[in-house]
């Protein structure tokens, strides 16, 4: 057999290698395929009950990396300058300065880490009704939406996760199918954005210092309405309950603990198949070993054909 013909069979036989592996490439992926929750276009946030300061983490903003116990934390500081207490305006002696969220996404699980002056618990002896003013509940729109469309549908996922908050849901957990309302006026609060927004530049504080933020998002951002003030779950169905992660879990999770320069970090996990069953999850294709045949039986046959054209 001539060394043309020998060429000739080669590539007609790397050729149907890889066109046989593109076939099954779909189906090879979809058993390996890793769900991702946080895609482009998510959002996440939190405001204390009074408004006193909110943050938000917007995932899209950076590169998704692929769930597993090894992805990297995403971080969004929020201003240390930020936080209204009376007529202070920010500050490590602030009960309600947030300085900045963390979130992780593994193959099972959301992890997410606030950290501020305030506890678990809120800060006791205040104007609330109560006297109690603490977080409201973390907010997670998968949607393209702003907050409050997303909110009216009934299109958020929401997570009460502190024991004693003004939460409409009836215990700590991940809630789908989530309406939002707001508990500011319970909490001697603002009873706006815009109010908050205002209070920090106009009230005790150092000119071209004390500039309101919500971490990644600008405070005047439209994502919010800026005439509402919601930061807490209306109503929503309960899916999972949810894991306090201590200082030693979050180290061996590859947390700083150091990151940001708040007294207290909040620090919780939860399951994430109920968000991917309800169709929010995205596939992230593992290349397996039929993609890697297909690529590279793709390559070497059309240097075959290029080395018979020579």
């Amino acid at each position: 057999m001539s060394n043309r013909n020998t060429v000739l069979i080669s590539a007609k036989l790397i050729s149907l290698t890889a066109a046989f592996g593109l076939i099954f490439i779909t189906g090879e992926s979809a058993k390996a395929a890793t769900l991702r929750a946080l895609n482009e276009g998510s959002t996440i946030n939190i405001f204390e009950e009074c408004l006193n300061d909110g943050g938000a983490l917007d995932p899209g903003k950076k590169p998704r990396p692929k769930p597993s116990d090894d992805a990297p934390w995403d971080h969004s500081p929020d201003s240390p300058n930020d936080g209204v207490d009376g007529n202070i305006i920010g500050g490590k002696e602030n009960r309600y300065e947030l300085y900045g969220m963390s979130v992780k996404e593994t193959v099972d699980s959301i992890l997410v880490v606030l950290n501020g002056n305030m506890p678990l618990t809120g800060v006791d002896g205040t104007g609330a009704d109560d006297a109690n003013t603490g977080w409201g509940d973390l907010f997670i729109n998968l949607t393209d939406q702003d907050f409050t469309t997303a909110s009216d549908a009934g299109d958020l996922f929401a997570v009460r996760f502190s024991p004693n908050s003004d939460s409409g849901a009836p215990e700590v957990g991940l809630y789908a199918n989530v309406t939002a309302k707001s508990v500011t006026g319970e909490n001697n609060g603002f009873g706006s954005i815009a109010a908050y927004n205002n209070a920090v530049v106009t009230r005790d504080c150092i000119p071209g210092l004390c500039e309101p933020s919500f971490g990644d998002l600008p405070a005047t951002t439209t994502y919010f309405d800026q005439a509402q003030s919601l930061n807490s779950i209306a109503s929503g169905e309960f899916i999972a309950d949810i894991m306090y992660l201590s200082d030693s879990d979050l180290i061996t999770a590859g947390y700083d603990l150091d990151q940001f320069d708040g007294n207290h970090n909040i620090a919780f996990k939860f399951d994430k198949s109920g968000i991917c069953e309800r169709d929010y999850c995205e596939s992230v294709p593992e290349p397996g070993t039929v993609f890697g045949l297909a690529t590279f039986g793709l390559i070497f046959a059309s240097q075959i054909r290029k080395r018979r054209r020579m």
